[in-house]
């Protein structure tokens, strides 16, 4: 499962490093076009779309870093709560065996 997880994050890390890389070469050709063709129609269009999917591409980065830490607290959560019943184990255990000297 920890591998399944791994290669997924390692996954998502690469097609974010794409759309960004992509934005960026977007932004890039509609500031090129800015300065050789002014601001025609089409320009403003480009530059809404841009605009738009940077945004998006954001809160959607914002929402799966949002999962993530979600997800590590709840491990963190329940490996604190597999420590304290192994504590709770051990102490049991402790006290049959000294019950059962007791009774001997």
């Amino acid at each position: 499962v920890k591998q399944e997880l791994d290669d997924l994050m390692a996954d998502v890390k690469k097609t974010a490093n794409s759309v960004r890389t992509k934005l960026k070469t977007m932004e890039q050709n509609i500031e090129l076009d800015e300065e050789t063709s002014g601001t025609s129609a089409d320009l403003r269009i480009r530059k809404t779309q841009h605009a738009t999917m940077s945004r998006k591409f954001v809160e959607v980065m914002t929402a799966y870093n949002l999962t993530q830490t979600e997800y590590r607290d709840k491990c963190k959560v329940r490996i604190q709560r597999q420590l304290e019943l192994g504590k709770l184990y051990s102490i049991m255990k402790l006290l049959m065996s000294s019950i059962h000297y007791i009774i001997i």
